[in-house]
């Protein structure tokens, strides 16, 4: 990367104040640096190479010229360059210029913190989101986990969907007639080593039933006993019965019994529910969200998440800025490319994108912006460095997917 930096810079093809390299880490970026100024000075001795005097001359002067203002080139990580874009535009970005970028462990105790200040006003309020995650037995703690993947994926949405509490008295008559049915046919004494995942979920269901023979009309204790029976409709012979006739028969006889007791009320009873759980816990969870990104919003700052959404989307909607960071970031270099997500994707590209003053209206769409796997790159504006094999950062969202579909377009 450095090597094709260096050599583009005394024919004239790359110009140091337009360029920008983009690595993963910091540290990748001061090595690049390093090398580039390296390189430059190796270009530097080999001038005198060249043949015309009058191209010698102009390749010393670009060599120099760029040795002299390096500074002025930018070489970092993604989150740093997308810091540096957004101050140069906060107006348009709607941030303060002077905000405070937030690593990875300050965004960490950050985002803890405000969970936890959320979930105590909640419960002080009684807000009837919160009162109906806890009387579905959810405990905000159960939550710390699907909290931190929801903030990690700021710019998706998540549809709650509508889903309604399931009716637990339908359910406890079925249960209670399969039951009923079920234990005229069950040993008289369950062998303890049973094998046979039907006994086994009737030993644990006698066990539930004394527990929650008078809740069986709460929603989460019928809940919690269907569950016990959401198994394999397939019993072991040996732990039935003696005689191979009376072992077919009952094998017939509980195999038909438990499935259709599973599709006519388990499955149904227990598919709704979850849908109903799940809409209060992301319904809860999205607005825990919005209150953190409201919470770093008033302490003037942000996080790595909010330095890309916000970056590509003033990219994205604000055609006038677009076409201006183009014009000063004519030369983008990219490298591990293959941990790059999608929003990371769309800022290179965008930036990269061909556009003129006669086209900045007809780049930005009716839906809200420029589409970014469509639009048409400049000559030479993209260069990437990446190998899908050696692609280790997908659970911070690197994506394969988006790889292939910049080679595509590169090829």
């Amino acid at each position: 990367l450095a090597e094709r930096m260096a050599a583009g810079v005394p024919a004239g093809v790359y110009g140091i104040e337009h360029m920008a390299a983009v690595t993963f880490t910091r540290k990748a970026a001061s090595e690049l640096r390093g090398r580039f100024h390296l390189a430059l000075e190796n270009q530097l001795r080999e001038v005198d190479r060249i043949r015309d005097h009058v191209e010698r001359a102009l390749a010393r002067q670009r060599l120099e010229g760029a040795l002299g203002n390096l500074e002025r080139f930018f070489a970092g990580t993604i989150h740093s360059f997308c810091a540096r874009l957004l101050r140069e535009r906060p107006v348009e970005s709607g941030v303060s210029p002077g905000f405070t970028e937030l690593d990875e462990v300050q965004d960490l105790e950050l985002r803890k913190r405000t969970w936890r200040d959320f979930v105590t006003s909640t419960r002080s309020a009684g807000d009837p989101d919160m009162m109906a995650l806890l009387d579905a037995d959810v405990r905000p703690k159960d939550l710390d986990a699907a909290f931190a993947t929801i903030c990690l994926h700021e710019d998706v949405e998540f549809p709650a969907g509508d889903a309604e509490c399931p009716d637990p008295k339908t359910a406890r008559r079925a249960l209670e007639k399969f039951w009923k049915e079920l234990q005229k046919h069950l040993p008289s004494d369950i062998d303890p080593a049973t094998t046979c995942k039907i006994q086994k979920a009737a030993w644990e269901f006698r066990r539930q039933l004394d527990v929650s023979k008078y809740r069986l009309d709460r929603r989460t204790a019928m809940a919690s006993l269907l569950t016990t029976w959401d198994c394999e409709s397939k019993i072991i012979q040996k732990w039935w019965a003696d005689a191979p006739a009376e072992k077919k028969r009952l094998r017939d006889l509980i195999k038909a019994l438990h499935e259709a007791f599973c599709a006519d009320t388990v499955s149904l009873y227990l598919s709704q529910w979850r849908q109903y759980v799940y809409r209060l816990s992301v319904t809860l969870l999205t607005r825990a969200r919005e209150y953190a990104a409201r919470e770093r919003r008033r302490l003037n700052a942000l996080n790595y998440g909010d330095l890309l959404i916000l970056t590509a989307r003033v990219l994205r909607e604000n055609s006038a800025v677009r076409q201006a960071l183009q014009q000063k970031y004519r030369h983008l270099f990219v490298d591990e490319f293959q941990d790059t997500d999608p929003v990371q994707a769309e800022i290179v590209f965008l930036l990269a994108a061909a556009e003129s003053a006669d086209d900045v209206s007809a780049s930005t769409s009716a839906t809200g912006g420029a589409d970014w796997r469509s639009v048409p790159l400049r000559h030479g504006a993209l260069f990437v460095v990446g190998d899908p094999k050696q692609s280790i950062y997908r659970f911070r969202r690197g994506d394969n997917d988006i790889y292939n579909i910049v080679r595509g377009r590169l090829s």
